[in-house]
């Protein structure tokens, strides 16, 4: 029987079994013999629950946000590539790489959430693949945007040396830094699964998850450990370097006295960084207590599937939808840029439409 032809009441009877660390060997047991088939079994069952809850719905959301974000996000990144004064200051060009990791992550958690909710069983090779790329690109985009913030700091607070000490050339060397930072321990985790799991590599799986993925290897539990240990790690030292430079920002700019008028800049700008950090810190936090609640036997298998649905296609992809407009189209440089673009290009229309009847007439 298909998995898409399951009703409600073939999904009630069907038996589901709840795939959870402590039951049947947990994580352990999937790296004993039947390993494999109790991996088969969790992304079974997690395929099931979220045809039986509709979580597909969440695919609107994820769908509207991405066309939002796709309506500025490639235009402010062209617009900052092709124009070279704004290549050679250094917060465009991390605004750059923020916009790059944001469309990378966008499209491919789209398409893997996308794949996930209709059923459609990816390689597990290829899944893989695609789950290193989506935490690459987002720790990509969450570290870029702290150093945005340093970078607003350090303009704030030495005016004068801002140029010596973050010039153009210096941050187009930690661009690539930061992806390799961003990539070393996701890459590591599928060399290591590649290496040691058994599966075929053409093997398929019905749900394409980062948590059940690692869980399903030869290390089990361990990986999923050492995952939550990384991760945790690098969000106390992103969140300590943001925490400290907002402090730091507005003690500035309060001491300054640029909050005594009620609409300043200074005060937008300090709003919009937490606004938007707390929006991309937020989801991270919720992954978090994904896989605190993926080592809890206690926890409904339903639970997990409606916070991983709503952090994924919800929660993530906001805060790329909101950044273009409110940091991207707030540079007077890149608005104004962009509006020199677009009137160029309506002045050729005009141009080429007054020009037609000369050649009418002519022929």
């Amino acid at each position: 029987m298909s998995l898409l032809g399951l009703n409600h009441t073939e999904l009630e009877q069907t038996t589901i079994i709840l795939w959870d660390p402590g039951v049947s060997g947990g994580t352990e047991g999937l790296s004993t013999g039947s390993g494999n088939a109790s991996s088969q079994d969790a992304t079974y069952d997690w395929f099931l629950r979220s045809r039986y809850w509709h979580l597909e719905l969440f695919l609107i959301s994820a769908a509207v946000l991405f066309l939002v974000s796709l309506l500025a996000n490639p235009l402010i990144l062209i617009c900052i590539v092709s124009t070279r004064n704004l290549r050679q200051e250094s917060r465009y060009l991390l605004l750059a790489n923020t916009l790059l990791s944001d469309i990378i992550f966008s499209i491919l958690n789209l398409v893997v959430s996308i794949c996930n909710m209709q059923g459609w069983p990816l390689h597990r090779l290829f899944c893989v693949i695609l789950i290193v790329i989506i935490a690459t690109s987002y720790c990509s985009g969450v570290m870029t945007i702290t150093l945005m913030v340093l970078d607003t700091y350090l303009a704030v607070h030495w005016p004068l040396h801002y140029e010596n000490i973050v010039p153009s050339s210096r941050t187009k060397k930690i661009l690539p830094a930061i992806w390799i930072m961003a990539s070393l321990y996701p890459v590591t985790i599928m060399i290591i699964l590649e290496m040691l799991d058994n599966q075929p590599l053409k093997q398929q799986k019905e749900v394409c998850l980062m948590l059940l993925t690692m869980g399903s290897g030869p290390l089990g539990n361990e990986m999923v450990i050492g995952f939550y240990v990384y991760f945790s790690l690098g969000a106390l030292l992103c969140s300590s370097v943001v925490v400290f430079c907002l402090i730091r920002l507005y003690w500035i700019t309060k001491t300054a006295g640029l909050w005594q008028r009620r609409y300043s800049r200074a005060k937008v700008t300090l709003i919009v960084h937490t606004v938007m950090l707390l929006l991309y810190f937020g989801p991270g936090l919720v992954f978090a207590i994904e896989i605190i609640l993926l080592q809890k036997d206690t926890m409904s298998l339903d639970v997990k599937v409606w916070i991983h649905a709503a952090n994924s296609n919800f929660l993530m992809m906001l805060p790329r939808a909101f950044f273009p407009y409110l940091y991207g189209l707030r540079y007077r440089e890149i608005s104004d840029t962009l509006k020199g673009l677009f009137r160029r290009r309506k002045i050729s229309q005009l141009g080429v439409l007054t020009s037609a009847p000369c050649c009418l007439s002519v022929t």
